[in-house]
């Protein structure tokens, strides 16, 4: 009940405070603020994924578009398949990396059959160059520098050059004109080198991330497309009222992108 006080001639009505009435709006207050949070915060995560699923869709269709492009270069067609073109591909990396005569012509071996290709000579190197992360590295390198006696041909007579010792060796086992070694000097020096970190063909390349289904690839003798699986829109339900949506992510057709980087 509210208290009434006479002030003079004036009546005032002083309002009873209700402490329970007070703490429900704080806290519908506080849930008014959350919801609002939730609202700006909840659709901003959701269009992120989004995002990113997309974009490693689109990765993973420029990694397959580049190992078309090899089996191309090497089988004389492209492959449909793209879990077998990536087989194709490993097999020779690997083979190039553990034995630096295999290249030209060769015969693969798998289960799916053989394939005769003209492989390229140290082709892992091209293989890490395309796929692999590339990282920067200071290398201290030590140099032999010989001073070497060497008959001159044209002012017959002895003449004294400077070789590194790889050219040392050389001249020792093969040059005629090479004479003796009068003496060398060591020195080092810091450089600077690329290095490309492990890289495989894992099978999840072949798949789209969000419906995983293969790729789809058509080719004929002259071009080739790989193209996202997902057909019309993908829906799928997120924190009860909100939805992630997603279309395509594209295709790639003779190295052209249907998106912009």
């Amino acid at each position: 009940m509210s208290e009434v006080r006479v002030i003079g001639k004036t009546v005032e009505e002083v309002p009873e405070y209700r402490p329970t009435l007070v703490k429900v709006l704080n806290i519908v207050a506080v849930i008014f603020a959350f919801c609002v949070i939730l609202v700006i915060y909840l659709p901003n995560s959701i269009w992120k994924e989004e995002d990113a699923v997309r974009a490693v869709s689109r990765k993973r269709m420029v990694v397959m578009n580049e190992v078309e492009k090899f089996y191309k270069q090497m089988v004389g067609v492209y492959q449909n398949d793209p879990l077998l073109a990536m087989k194709v591909i490993t097999a020779v990396r690997d083979s190039t990396r553990a034995d630096s005569n295999y290249f030209g012509e060769q015969v693969v071996k798998l289960p799916e059959g053989k394939f005769t290709l003209m492989v390229p000579k140290n082709f892992f190197l091209t293989f890490d160059t395309t796929f692999a992360l590339g990282y920067q590295k200071k290398d201290t390198i030590y140099d032999t520098t010989y001073r070497v006696l060497k008959w001159n041909e044209e002012m017959l007579t002895n003449d004294t050059v400077y070789v590194l010792a790889d050219r040392y060796r050389e001249l020792q086992k093969a040059d005629s004109s090479f004479r003796k070694a009068l003496d060398s000097e060591t020195s080092t020096r810091v450089q600077i080198n690329r290095y490309y970190r492990p890289f495989y063909l894992d099978t999840t390349f072949a798949y789209s991330p969000l419906i995983n289904e293969l790729y789809q690839i058509t080719s004929d003798t002259s071009k080739v497309k790989i193209q996202d699986p997902l057909k019309g829109v993908f829906k799928e339900k997120r924190y009860l009222f909100f939805a992630f949506k997603d279309t395509s992510a594209g295709y790639i057709e003779n190295d052209e992108k249907s998106w912009k980087d």
